[in-house]
């Protein structure tokens, strides 16, 4: 049997806010209503407010229907979206020169960077910011985003604000998940995996 896990941490103090795991893909929009209630409380405790809170979550909640979820918190996550491409708005801002370029030390490729602000979003058309990533496509197929002739389109969202972070700052912050994944790593020999994991032959 497979199980998802669902798990939440501080990133700077390297705090446990919660994990929720169930069965398959796991029922992530519900696991995310209980990430955000526990998150809600660590802020409530600590008394810090909301808006000192900003959110990194995975690709898998990269849709307008399940962003509409995160009732006002600050976010940043990789857009699943694709249609998003052939708004006006981003097709007009994938003709001009980039608004900046990327690159991370650990990779030879180098992003183009085009920050589309107020862009709607899922069935709902609310509006968020859309940073779309691009780069000339590789021999392998890329694991992420989707391939458009030759070049390999990533989106990012957030309603983060664009006179305060760059487009490059929204995806270094998606990007930049090394501090995070040891964790899960350390948490993992802390405690058997069998207790919420199985297989069978």
């Amino acid at each position: 049997m497979v199980r998802t896990r669902t798990v939440i941490s501080q990133a700077h103090g390297f705090q446990w806010l919660g994990s929720f795991g169930n069965r398959g893909n796991g029922l992530y929009r519900e696991e995310l209503r209980q990430g955000l209630s526990a998150i809600s409380r660590y802020l409530a405790v600590h008394q810090f407010p909301c808006e000192r809170c900003l959110l990194r979550l995975d690709g898998q909640y990269g849709m307008g229907t399940v962003l509409a979820d995160l009732a006002g918190f600050a976010f940043v996550t990789r857009g699943k979206e694709y249609t998003v491409l052939d708004h006006s708005l981003v097709q007009a801002c994938l003709h001009l020169p980039a608004d900046q370029f990327q690159q991370r030390p650990e990779s030879q490729i180098v992003r183009r960077l085009y920050d589309c602000p107020q862009v709607s979003v899922g069935p709902a058309g609310v509006l968020y910011r859309v940073v779309v990533a691009t780069h000339p496509e590789g021999r392998k197929k890329s694991p992420v985003g989707v391939t458009r002739e030759g070049t390999v389109y990533e989106l990012f969202f957030t309603n983060l604000p664009q006179q305060a972070f760059t487009a490059s700052d929204v995806v270094e912050l998606y990007l930049h998940r090394g501090t995070f994944e040891p964790q899960l790593s350390d948490e993992d020999k802390e405690q058997d995996p069998d207790r919420w994991c199985s297989h069978s032959a």
